[in-house]
């Protein structure tokens, strides 16, 4: 019987180190779990945020934006293990109790204590460059990364040479049919061009003098550290003992291949933006600085001169392709904007396939992002391709225009499965 006796305390001895070995294992393994998780959180957190203000917007609700400022967890793991058994009393007289049965038990307890922080995005820094438009070069990096010309342009321009994109759509919905027909050709035609390798857009480095050439003898060693903090070089000026400050800039031409002298889609997208004949390239550049004038419609153009939207107005652009069930349409809820013969245009036919959330009483099956407002849901449909990647754009362009702005209190923080 002592041998049995030997052989429990081994068993017992092997289950204890089995327990111990098991919980050294979880504190990684959960680790990796949680990153991934919590990756996945925030994304969908990001992006119903994003998707539930474009609705906000289309209602003429307030939007309200938050940023994820901090993820914590706390990991809590414990060991634990019981031995249990009847001992029957040897009544032989052999003097040895011998257990009649035996029960081992062990377990490990893991718990995890996460905690996600908010923070309010508003102030004044903030507000500014959600209204302020959007620079030419936020529009070349974007094109540059890999973004279709066409979705960029329908995103954020409201005017180009003249050619007008919806920009009383640029704030809440208007009620009444704002142009589009024209800007819409174009940038159909532009499609079509690049297709074609007619036309393509080019990314070029430009030095840009600011201010006037100053004397030699002026520009200090303290001026020059000074202008090389703010991105500016001094160079030598085309005038004598003068020295002049300059800047590198990114700067989205158009170029006109040389077959596109024979094809009449080019010769059509030429007429719509007034561009000069006997030019193959052109600049996009801010319509403050161009040459368009809105008076002269006959006056020929050597660039592109770009009215862009400002982030707000991006978003409320795009708010117009959330659909809002009829119900909410019969009570007046949002918006409905008429043609000129008073009827009620349908808001597909501005951004075509661009950007459409669909509504239901039920919650969606088929979403790759839905979001519940005024007991309806609204969603972007995970096979809607086009919606998505303007979704994705939508967000990259927040990033690059809102982004490393200084957070406003109150901060929320929020206990998760505490």
């Amino acid at each position: 019987m002592l041998t049995h006796t030997k052989s429990w305390l081994s068993v017992l001895c092997v289950s204890t180190f089995a327990v111990a070995l098991t919980g050294c294992q979880i504190g990684p393994s959960a680790l990796k779990v949680s990153n991934a998780h919590y990756s996945d959180a925030v994304r969908i957190a990001i992006s119903e945020q994003l998707l539930v203000n474009l609705v906000r917007l289309r209602y003429r609700d307030m939007p309200v934006f938050l940023d994820v400022s901090s993820i914590s967890t706390q990991f809590e793991f414990g060991s634990s293990g019981d031995v249990s058994g009847t001992i029957v009393e040897n009544v032989g007289g052999a003097g040895i109790n011998t257990p009649d049965s035996l029960s081992l038990g062990a377990g490990v307890s893991y718990s995890e204590k996460p905690t996600i922080t908010f923070t309010t995005l508003g102030g004044e820094k903030f507000q500014k460059r959600m209204l302020a438009p959007l620079e030419i070069a936020v529009i070349s990096l974007l094109g540059e990364s890999g973004w279709r010309g066409d979705r960029i342009l329908r995103m954020t321009v409201e005017e180009l040479n003249g050619l007008e994109n919806a920009p009383g759509a640029s704030g809440p919905t208007p009620s009444r049919e704002p142009r589009y027909r024209d800007f819409l050709e174009a940038i159909r035609l532009m499609q079509n061009l690049v297709r074609a390798q007619l036309i393509d857009f080019e990314f070029e480095i430009r030095k840009v003098e600011i201010g006037s050439p100053i004397l030699l003898d002026k520009v200090e060693a303290g001026d020059i550290v000074s202008a090389a903090g703010v991105g500016l070089v001094f160079e030598t000026a085309s005038e004598d003992k003068k020295m002049v400050a300059t800047k590198e800039e990114r700067r989205l031409v158009l170029r006109f291949a040389r077959g596109a002298a024979d094809s009449k889609e080019a010769g059509r997208l030429r007429e719509l933006l007034r561009l000069k004949p006997d030019a193959n390239r052109f600049d996009m550049i801010e319509a403050e600085e161009s040459e368009f004038d809105a008076l002269e419609p006959d006056r020929l153009m050597s660039e592109l001169a770009v009215d862009t939207r400002s982030l707000m107005g991006v978003m409320y652009y795009l708010s117009n392709g959330v659909e809002p069930p009829p119900a909410h349409q019969k009570a007046g809820l949002v918006t409905v904007t008429v043609d000129a013969d008073g009827m009620p245009i349908d808001w597909s036919d501005v951004l075509e396939d661009l950007f459409r959330v669909r509504s239901s009483p039920h919650r969606p099956r088929n979403a790759a992002v839905a979001v519940r407002h005024r007991g309806y849901w609204f969603y972007v449909a995970d096979d809607d391709e086009t919606s998505k990647s303007t979704f994705l754009l939508l967000q990259q362009l927040f990033s690059l225009q809102a982004g490393d702005v200084e957070a406003q209190k109150p901060v929320l923080t929020l206990p998760v499965g505490g």
